[in-house]
Order: structure tokens, then sequence, then C-alpha cells
């Protein structure tokens, strides 16, 4: 069987999952291709995908003080909100000298996506996800983040926050927890499952009715029983709120005990897919989130090799419609369902 080649107008990618205010607090210069010995993300590196649009962090962590986007602990509340709000100063800055774009509506999202991506000084487009909650003194302090952009929240990185717990620590949502989630809904803030704990993802799955996506995240079924990866009846669970799951490439996350595959990164597409459907699955890279390129698989150590997982999705029988869904549609269908409108 022939599949077609994906048209330039189309061939352009939205990753749901790029630490790029953490890499530049940390001193990554994002005006250059990064040092291939150490990352793989800046906007020439992001350009060569094209990687269009990106939801982009606001990564905090706990047990970290002194460190980028680091804190004491969930008490330290003014840390956190520090924290958090030097990375969306960082967003706002690059905005303003116009290296960069921030979503905020579906009219923003609409105007990116019609782009012919042809303008090679074209700027990064970034929907703000925040990557643990702590930053948001209190639930009351959701609409600050929101009238500065902020669209996504996942409530806890892996340490677990004031609101809920985490892949690492356990635990389930706290009272406060549950008053944030309100708050977001009333918002229309989309929640982000992928560092919460198996007890804090079923108590926000019985807190809220609305969408639900994880933006990193593999199947736990493929892996190692952690919870950082989903299982079964979590990707049902969110595939039932109309959700999305986002391919993780850290290699840890793809195979246990060898260096990961191009393989490897297409059995978890399918094993989604075979689950909820194609439609589904769309990517989340998590690109030098902790970890350099040697840490990725083989072959998909740089954003122009995106391409590798279209063809390789190709040869697997994916249509081009499924495709461009996986490179773009699914998150595009997502984030036009979860946006405010706008003008």
């Amino acid at each position: 069987m022939t599949t077609a080649s994906p048209s330039s107008s189309d061939a352009w990618w939205l990753d749901g999952h790029l630490d790029l205010a953490y890499l530049a607090v940390a001193g990554r210069d994002f005006g250059r291709p990064a040092d291939p010995a150490s990352g793989c993300v800046s906007y020439p590196d992001l350009r060569e995908a094209p990687v269009r649009i990106a939801l982009a962090t606001l990564f905090t962590e706990a047990k970290a003080p002194g460190q980028p986007g680091g804190y004491i602990d969930s008490s330290d509340v003014e840390g956190a909100h520090a924290a958090g709000a030097q990375q969306l100063a960082w967003y706002h800055a690059e905005e303003a000298a116009g290296r960069m774009r921030i979503i905020r509506t579906v009219a923003d999202l609409n105007e990116v996506a019609a782009g012919d991506g042809r303008a090679a000084d074209a700027p990064l487009a970034i929907v703000l996800l925040m990557e643990c909650a702590d930053p948001i003194r209190t639930p009351s302090e959701a609409q600050w983040w929101f009238d500065r952009g902020v669209r996504v929240v996942g409530m806890s990185w892996g340490y677990g926050s004031r609101y809920s717990g985490g892949n690492s620590s356990g635990g389930p949502l706290t009272s406060q927890g549950r008053e944030l989630i309100a708050a977001f809904d009333a918002l229309g803030i989309l929640h982000d499952a992928s560092h919460l704990s198996d007890a804090s993802l079923d108590g926000l799955l019985a807190a809220t009715s609305r969408r639900v996506v994880a933006t990193h995240s593999n199947c736990r079924a493929l892996l190692e029983p952690k919870e950082r990866h989903l299982t079964d009846d979590q990707i049902h669970a969110i595939a039932a709120r109309d959700g999305v799951i986002g391919l993780n490439l850290y290699g840890a996350f793809l195979a246990v005990g060898r260096t990961p595959t191009l393989d490897d990164c297409i059995a978890q597409v399918e094993r989604v897919a075979s689950l909820v459907g194609r439609h589904r699955t769309c990517l989340g890279s998590d690109l030098d989130g902790g970890f350099g390129p040697s840490g990725l698989p083989t072959g998909l150590r740089h954003p122009r090799e995106y391409a590798r997982l279209d063809e390789a999705l190709a040869a697997r029988g994916w249509s081009p419609s499924e495709r461009a869904g996986f490179r773009h549609g699914q998150w595009l269908r997502v984030l036009r369902d979860s946006l405010p409108a706008g003008q």
C-alpha cells in the first residue's frame, strides 16, 4: 500500500510538552541551536521539525531550593509562586520581543494553525501549561494565572503539591485540590493528568466532568508498574472525557533496561490506539526535560527526526489524515474545544 507524503503546509507538529522557560532560566540560549552533547531544544532546533505550536510549561520543583524552578516544599508558598512567576515573566518577555506568541484563545490558535509555516523567522506559538500547581497560592489565585495566559494545569509534579499527590509521592487530592479543580472548571482551564498519583487521578475524575488529558505519558502495560505511566483503565477514562494522550520520548519511559528505539515509540502509540482509537494519540515529547539527547530513542534524538515517527506510522497503515492527527490535529481539536473563543 502506498501512502501520500504530507503536504508542506500540513507537515508541522504540535508538541504537547516542552519545558522551555525552565531551560531558559537554567541558561539555555534559545536563539541558537542547542549544544548536541547536552540538548536539542531551541528556536532553530524546533523550527527544523517544524514544531509550530507547543504546550510550554511553567515547571517548578519542590525539594530543589536555589535551583531553576526550585522551592523548598509545598509549604513554601511564596517560593513556589516566585519560581512560577519567574518563568511566566520569561514567556511574556519573549512574546514582547517578537520571538514567541502566546495562544490565549481559539482565534489565536486558528490563526497560527492556518499559517503556511514558510516564514523562517515565524515565532514559535505556545499554550501555557503549568506543571505542578504549587505556584498558585490559593484556589482563588487561579484567575490571576489565567489572566496571564495559563490554559492547562497539572496539579502535581512527581513529589506532590498542596493540591494533590504526585506519581512519586502517592496520595489523594486535598481539600484545597478539590477547590482548585472547581476554580479551573469555572475558568475553562484544561486538566493535565500526567504526574498525578493514581489516587489523585481518581479524585480528579470524580471531582470534574470536564475534559482531562495526559500531555506526556506512556502505557504502564508496556513498562514497569509505576504510577508515572497510565494504566489501561486510566487511558479509557481519559478517552471517555474526550481527552488525548501525548507520547513521551524519554527513553526510560519507553524501554526498561535497554536503549529504546523508534519501534518502542510506535508500540506505545499503537497500544493507546488499540484501546481507544488512533484519534486519542498525539505527541508530548518532553525533550530536554531533565535529560539530553542520549536519553532519547535511537534515531529520534532531535526534533528534525520527528518525521521518522510519521514515516513509521505510515508503514503501519495509518492514513494521511490519521498521521496529521498525530502530528497536530488531535491537540488542535482538544484546544479548540477548551480555549476561550476570542475574536
